[in-house]
């Protein structure tokens, strides 16, 4: 159990330094599927790569997103999607090649995000793989992680390194990050579930309806005391185009 809440809580660490977050469900769950904000993706949610039920946590801006799933195992899962041309952890050089923003992103989140969190005293990459079959082709690691627990108060975890699996791949202006925990080192198990997850991806996704809801949501967010003409509902949605 203790394994689990360490796990919960690392990843918790991880999205909250990616992104900055939006209130309520930004995307859709209908049955077994799950539709991303923004139409990045649907992910479907009977696929063998989870057990049980699944319950997931969703964050997003205007630059990307992060959903992290559990399973009825408590085993967690996590989809970020971030755009090349506005996300700042990517400063991507002109006319570079997909496998160098997959390496810049990937190097991003081991500088910028893994590195941040209070009770990591260290990350490295333990075994990463250019996959050229994969379609598209696809950016697999490994990461071990070490983490001192005496670093946060009040937290129920346990001190020790844990392995976090990622899968990046790109499609259009997007950059997919699917990541993974295993307790021990086991790149083709960690790669074998990775690939799965992303076959349960369709993409693009789809965008959500302006309901009559959500319009009436809006109006009562810019009537209220501190207010914005801003879009709390469509805030994960792409900018439109000028």
């Amino acid at each position: 159990m203790k394994i689990i809440k360490t796990a919960a809580f690392l990843l918790s660490l991880l999205s909250v330094t990616l992104l900055a977050g939006c209130q309520g469900m930004q995307g859709d769950r209908e049955g077994d599927y799950y539709f991303s904000p923004a139409g990045a993706y649907i992910l479907d949610l009977s696929i063998n790569t989870f057990r049980g039920e699944v319950v997931l946590d969703e964050r997003c801006d205007r630059n990307g997103g992060s959903a992290t799933f559990w399973d009825g195992n408590g085993r967690l899962f996590r989809v970020d999607y971030l755009n090349v041309q506005t996300h700042p952890m990517i400063q991507a050089p002109r006319f570079a090649s997909d496998l160098t923003l997959l390496n810049l992103t990937l190097n991003s989140y081991l500088r910028d995000v893994v590195a941040k969190a209070p009770m990591i005293t260290s990350a490295e990459a333990s075994y990463r793989e250019f996959i050229e079959d994969a379609d598209p082709k696809a950016l697999f690691a490994i990461i071990g992680i070490n983490v001192d627990a005496a670093q946060v108060k009040d937290t129920d975890v346990e001190s020790g390194t844990y392995y976090y699996g990622f899968l990046l791949f790109k499609r259009g202006d997007l950059i997919y990050v699917l990541q993974h925990r295993q307790p021990v080192l086991m790149p083709e198990k960690m790669k074998a579930v990775l690939l799965n997850l992303a076959a349960g991806m369709e993409i693009p996704g789809r965008v959500r309806d302006d309901t009559d809801l959500e319009k009436l949501r809006r109006i009562l967010k810019k009537m209220a005391p501190g207010g914005t003409d801003g879009d709390p509902v469509r805030l994960c949605e792409p900018a439109a185009p000028a």
